[in-house]
């Protein structure tokens, strides 16, 4: 008995294989035709100046790192916009090196997110006319959306600041009386 339970375990094991080998293909080739590097660089393309300004700032006012930092803008050539320029190329370059354990965590995702007919579906859409030209205007699309949203966000900032400090004067000063 379990000489037989055995064997329609390793067989039904053995099955599932390539159904499961046929779905990890699909989702990887799903991410790939959704161009998620790319994305990638884009995503992180933002943040790369602001991580070298952030650090430089931080370092400065730390007390262990702060004569280092002071010497290297003062007495490096490039100063402080070098400093920042080179922390900020390797943090990309740090950030570029998660790319393949990223992908592969976006494709175990889409495949446990989509059953193979939807993952074929998806795929079929992406290289359709009509998905081609998605991906051929997802950036500008994405630009159209980003300015929308600085403007929406200058404005709620703009408000905050103007309703925060009028709120920090009574809850802060005048409750203080």
């Amino acid at each position: 008995m379990k000489t037989r339970l055995f064997t329609l375990a390793a067989a039904l094991l053995l099955s599932a294989t390539p159904a499961l080998a046929a779905q990890t293909d699909r989702a990887s080739e799903l991410v790939a035709l959704m161009g998620v590097e790319a994305k990638l660089d884009e995503v992180f393309s933002t943040l790369v100046p602001m991580f070298g300004t952030q650090v430089v700032a931080q370092l400065e006012t730390d007390k262990g790192t702060s004569g280092t930092v002071r010497n290297l803008i003062e007495n490096g050539r490039g100063g402080r916009e070098r400093l920042q320029t080179i922390l900020a190329e390797e943090f990309l370059g740090e950030l570029r090196k998660t790319y393949p354990a990223m992908i592969a965590d976006f494709t175990s995702a889409y495949r446990a997110a989509l059953s193979p007919a939807e993952l074929d579906a998806a795929i079929a859409f992406l290289k359709s006319p009509a998905g081609q030209k998605f991906i051929a205007t997802e950036k500008q699309t994405q630009a159209s959306m980003k300015a929308i949203g600085e403007r929406a966000g200058m404005t709620a900032g703009m408000a905050a600041v103007s309703n925060g400090f009028a709120r920090a004067q009574r809850e802060m000063l005048d409750e203080a009386k």
